[in-house]
């Protein structure tokens, strides 16, 4: 079943091959010589092998012998395969089946021939009628699409602990993965070379058709010490082709395999926390670079910086550039200007790889065989880009030793910080240090490359999203060479381009990860007229870029994203005022969280992505801002369909102490009679949403509730639900369960009750069932629904909480600095709702955004 991959493959022990549980050569053959299969062959097979299957995964045995593993493959493989291949002239099942009589037993399942079936199958496409070719096509995703679902619900696992609802042979369900993973993905290219698309009859991108998680692959990672979060962060990552791509991770050695900063093995690491909430080291130590065996550990040795120098230039409002001269092992600080007019180079590493001493003992420097090494590491970036070497050792900047960590220098450190985003902006080039890379080869091809990158310890820092994003142009060094990001990304397409590898496509997760191609739209912007204004696209993007990263300290989300979008980060660089852990330290971060947000709502456009309502996890507190996660940092999976990627039907505007107002189509519930003060009690809630009774809809709460609110607003206010389109297309989609305060100019301001799960009921006898109810008047469960259009306004906000509603009659003198912001007279003329008012109230609060010219 992996022999088709094996080209994407290094070496790799294969686990154990597909047995041949059925035969395909039945009285319901997969066979059809010059017969092409019908859409009907595949959804009675398992009727016409004795079995039936409901859509809710329940499985009876009506007659017959046959056991599930033979009737699954039968069905979920050799019926696929026919279903794809079986108007070729020549397709025979039993070229998907090999018996080696010399070495097995039994006959196993063999793909070697399917990237030749691919080929010949996009071929055919492309050579016959039209309405043969749109025939095909859709019927062809409609079986995908069929066994995607009984496949992903009912085979595969949500967890390396879980169970399959069906109890199969656990490579047999990999099988089924697999091969559905690659045909959707051969799908895929053949629609969008063909030009094929039809709205609701063509699937979206393989990505958005995952075939589910595989026990057998799950707990091999496990097996092999990876962390439990990693496991959970990359199954979220890579979750819409997880067999596919896990197989490929498996195939890398040993040494490969743990890169993800969660269960990376630093040198000198004690103890190794390992649970799915949290994997990191449990003691930290200082950590020596031993990329070089003559590196000296002798505090002697360490080439340090005079923090005075460093302070002096900064507060001369300029830039210090660092440059090391090895004959006379010396390191020299150089003055820049604010022209930039300095040709240099930026490292961009993770502190806990050790290039640098600034956090362990409050002193900038490091060792003299580490700055040997980075002034190597330059020679070869001049060799790449230049074709001959530089006699003059070039000028670079690297933040461990250009920024003053010493304590008297605080306010010159949270100046070199509102530096950061010029530094990056006007650097020749950005070169990424990451100790994984650098002990590995950077290896051929495509994928063996972008592979290494999307699951080095760089990609999972926060702080090196924002210098990604900033730089124009990037290099990671391997051990054997510099890998420009350009030239890499030249060959993508033609290594995509094979119909039967996904792992191109999932290679590049790293490409996404750090904004591919908005990003170099926006240093487009920066070359024209210096400066660029965030849309709600871009913000949307950092949120899925950021939410799997992480940061040494809370405080530093709001610095770090601060610093990416070049805003005044004085207030958000602040030295904190609690100790982390404690809940003064969290409101502390709240605090910092709200005032981001309230500077992104007064730029124009307001680029809050509309979306954001719909996300998982804790809301902030404060009044106004409900609506809003309290972390970006998330480390939740966004369930289908994604609200961040939907079109929005207009910019967000935030209403101080009211909510984020946002444009999009739900259902306002009219009482039939039911309990609402037992509404708690209830598992789910169904309604109509017309007077024909024909189309029904149920919401159940999702999974971070457990069930409906027990609320007193539920007796004085109606209720709706705010959906992120119309009609719901997936098996269930995320909505939100609100209270409807009151309704005043048509903008509907609601407050959050539930993050829900609704569908669409499809099963014809559970529509005629809750008709009938509705009929007699058993409306315990029911409402009765008014669909409201796409461009309905809701102004969304959290619950309501009485410490809130005090808080302005609170003795001012105990305020804090942030709370007397919100409490200024100033703030009053916003709650008339107009976005021009809210910008010129941010810049009365906060003066220092007068300076920011990028959002002028």
């Amino acid at each position: 079943m992996w022999e088709h991959l094996r080209d994407a493959y290094n070496e790799f022990s294969f686990p154990d091959k597909v047995c041949l549980y059925c035969d395909p050569s039945g009285p319901t053959s997969a066979v059809r010589p010059n017969k092409e299969s019908k859409l009907v062959d595949f959804f009675h097979l398992p009727g016409k092998l004795g079995w039936t299957f409901q859509e809710n995964g329940e499985k009876s045995l009506e007659l017959g012998t046959a056991g599930l593993n033979e009737v699954t493959q039968r069905w979920l493989y050799f019926e696929v395969l026919a279903q794809v291949f079986g108007h070729l002239d020549d397709y025979r099942w039993e070229h998907f089946v090999q018996a080696d009589g010399s070495s097995q037993e039994y006959p196993y399942i063999n793909t070697s021939k399917l990237p030749d079936y691919l080929d010949r199958w996009f071929e055919s496409e492309r050579k016959c009628k039209p309405n043969e070719q749109k025939g095909r096509l859709i019927r062809i995703q409609q079986v995908l699409d069929k066994a995607r679902f009984y496949v992903s619900q009912y085979c595969a696992v949500p967890s390396r602990e879980g169970k399959a609802r069906w109890e199969i042979n656990d490579v047999l369900a990999l099988s089924f993965m697999i091969l559905g993973e690659t045909l959707t993905r051969a799908l895929n290219i053949i629609q969008k070379k063909l030009g094929f698309r039809i709205e609701g009859w063509s699937g979206p991108d393989v990505r958005g058709q995952g075939w589910g998680y595989s026990k057998l692959i799950l707990q091999k990672l496990d097996k092999d010490a990876w962390c439990a979060k990693a496991i959970h962060m990359l199954q979220a990552l890579l979750s819409k082709i997880p067999s596919v791509w896990c197989t490929y991770i498996l195939s890398e050695t040993p040494a490969l395999k743990v890169r993800i900063t969660f269960y990376a093995r630093l040198p000198n690491v004690k103890r190794w926390t390992t649970n799915s909430d949290f994997c990191s080291d449990t003691e930290y130590i200082r950590h020596q670079i031993q990329l070089s065996p003559k590196c000296d550990t002798d505090e002697d040795n360490y080439r340090s910086i005079d923090g005075q120098k460093l302070a002096a230039i900064i507060n001369n409002g300029n830039v210090p550039l660092l440059q090391y001269h090895r004959s006379t092992r010396s390191l020299q600080v150089i003055e820049m200007d604010q022209s930039f007019d300095k040709s240099y180079a930026i490292f961009s590493h993770v502190f806990t790889d050790g290039f640098g001493r600034s956090h362990l003992d409050k002193k900038n420097g490091t060792s003299p065989c580490v700055l040997d090494m980075l002034t190597k590491i330059l020679e070869r970036a001049t060799l790449l880009r230049a074709g001959n070497k530089s006699a003059v050792p070039e000028l670079f900047w690297i933040d461990t030793l250009a920024i003053p960590v010493e304590d008297q220098f605080a306010v010159e450190r949270r100046q070199a910080i509102k530096q950061m985003h010029h530094i990056y902006t006007h650097a020749k080039y950005t070169i990424v240090l990451d100790l994984s890379l650098m002990r590995t080869t950077m290896g051929p091809g495509y994928s063996n490359p972008a592979m290494k990158i999307t699951m080095s310890r760089w990609m999972t820092r926060l702080w090196t999203l924002q210098e990604a994003v900033l730089s124009r142009n990037l290099y990671f060094c391997f051990s054997d060479r510099l890998c420009s990001m350009t030239q890499l990304e030249e060959t993508f397409l033609e290594a995509d381009s094979k119909l039967q590898s996904c792992i191109p496509l999932l290679a590049r997760t790293y490409f996404a990860g750090i904004l591919g191609e908005v990003r170099l739209k926006i240093h487009e912007e920066f070359r024209k007229n210096e400066g660029w204004t965030p849309q709600s696209e871009f913000l949307a993007m950092v949120w899925k870029a950021a939410q799997w990263r992480s940061t040494a300290h809370p405080l530093h989300e709001t610095l770090s994203l601060g610093t990416m979008l070049n805003l005044d980060t004085d207030f958000f660089a602040k030295e904190p005022d609690t100790r982390e852990g404690t809940d003064e330290h969290q409101k502390e971060c709240d605090d910092r969280m709200i005032v981001l947000l309230t500077r992104f709502a007064a730029m124009s456009p307001c680029p809050i992505p509309p979306g954001l309502v719909f996300l998982p996890g804790p809301r902030l507190s404060k009044r106004g801002y409900g609506w809003a996660p309290r972390s970006w940092l998330s480390s939740h999976e966004i369930e289908p369909p994604d609200p961040l990627s939907l079109p929005a039907q207009g910019e967000a505007r935030l209403i101080l102490d009211k909510g984020l107002e946002v444009q999009f189509p739900g259902f306002l519930l009219h009482d039939l009679g039911f309990n609402r003060k037992e509404l708690w009690k209830r598992q789910e809630i169904c309604f109509p949403t017309d007077s024909t009774l024909l189309e029904w809809y149920r919401i159940q709460p999702a999974q971070d509730t457990s069930h409906f609110p027990e609320d007193q607003r539920l007796s004085s206010y109606d209720l709706a639900i705010i959906v992120s389109r119309i009609p719901v297309i997936d098996l269930k989609e995320t909505a939100l369960f609100v209270a409807v305060k009151k309704i005043v100019g048509g903008i509907h301001d609601v407050e959050i009750l539930n993050r829900v799960w609704i569908s669409r009921e499809e099963k014809p006898e559970t529509v005629q069932h809750w008709s009938d109810k509705h009929r007699e008047g058993h409306h315990e469960a029911m409402s009765a629904a008014e669909r409201l259009p796409l461009t309905t306004k809701w102004c969304v906000d959290g619950p309501s909480h009485p410490d809130l509603e005090t808080r302005k009659t609170e003795d001012k003198g105990t305020q804090t600095d942030f709370e007397a912001k919100f409490d200024d007279p100033k703030i009053e003329p916003v709650r008339r709702s107009k976005t021009t008012e809210l910008k010129t109230m941010v810049k009365g609060i906060f003066p220092s955004l007068n300076r920011t010219k990028t959002f002028e």
